[in-house]
């Protein structure tokens, strides 16, 4: 997609910080310069980040309407909040599929993936995220990266562990070979990557592994922002669960604690309930 020429280039200058500062936590210093340099982004939700700390809105610097462009990053946010019902409406909305540019359809894809794994349609999801994969351009590093890590997912749901295994490889390799910088910037998508490969060894009884996995998503989570809470609850529920298969007691309960104050610090009603319905049978005094 075509940004007005200059746009981004000039209001980070006005506001006189580097590519490297506008760029943290978001994407690679190259990418945006890129940007500037063609005046094109290929990324809904870069480009809505990129604005956000500009101080812009989309519209400022796209000739599109911005409810279109912020719709892909409201749908994620209601499936990493775990509301996979409103993301299924949002996602089914007639005249959704009609306003979204091609470039966006990888995206599009992954998200619809989630919400039919959510479903337990994994026909649906693994055809979705072929389609995402045959569409998403090289540079999409972060992207990709959650193409293969929901594909394993999938292939988890099914049993299938070989295959979800040479997905999370897949994963796991691109990773690695990107330069620490992006690493840091896609810390979420590499914690979400390292659940999944945790539950992979769990299910095939390798619970070292598993809590190897758990604490190193834990480890690299940012400082949490509301739908964090909801990544970090499930990792440590999985942190308990191995630490149960290890026979650590105390640091399961630990693991305990932190899933119920990781709930009551989101304010979400709703995962509050739905925590204290987990932890009540096996911890009632606590909390």
């Amino acid at each position: 997609m075509k940004v007005l020429s200059g746009a981004l280039k000039r209001r980070r200058e006005q506001l006189g910080i580097s590519q490297a500062e506008a760029a943290e936590g978001i994407c690679h210093q190259s990418l945006l310069s890129r940007i500037e340099r063609l005046d094109e982004v290929s990324n809904i939700t870069v480009l809505q980040k990129l604005c956000d700390r500009l101080k812009l809105t989309v519209s400022d610097v796209a000739r599109m309407d911005n409810c279109m462009l912020t719709t892909l990053s409201v749908v994620r946010q209601l499936i990493e909040r775990r509301e996979i019902e409103q993301a299924a409406e949002a996602l089914e909305n007639p005249g959704l599929m009609s306003r979204i540019p091609v470039f966006a359809y990888p995206e599009y894809n992954v998200l619809s993936a989630r919400v039919a794994l959510a479903e337990n349609r994994i026909a649906d999801a693994m055809q979705l995220l072929q389609l995402a994969l045959g569409d998403v351009e090289k540079h999409q590093y972060e992207l990709t990266v959650e193409i293969f890590t929901e594909m394993g997912a999938t292939w988890l749901a099914q049993g299938e562990h070989i295959n979800a295994s040479e997905c999370f490889e897949r994963a796991r390799g691109i990773i690695h070979r990107l330069p620490r910088d992006v690493q840091l910037s896609m810390a979420r998508v590499i914690a979400h990557t390292n659940r999944h490969r945790a539950e992979m060894y769990l299910a095939v009884e390798d619970p070292q592994r598993a809590m190897e996995r758990v604490t190193e998503a834990i480890g690299i989570l940012p400082a949490p922002e509301v739908t964090d809470y909801h990544e970090m609850v499930e990792l440590q529920m999985l942190r308990s669960r191995c630490a149960d298969a290890l026979s650590l007691e105390e640091e399961s309960t630990n693991a305990k604690m932190l899933v119920y104050a990781a709930a009551e610090f989101s304010k979400d009603a709703k995962l509050q309930d739905d925590v204290k319905q987990y932890l009540a049978p096996v911890m009632p005094e606590e909390v």
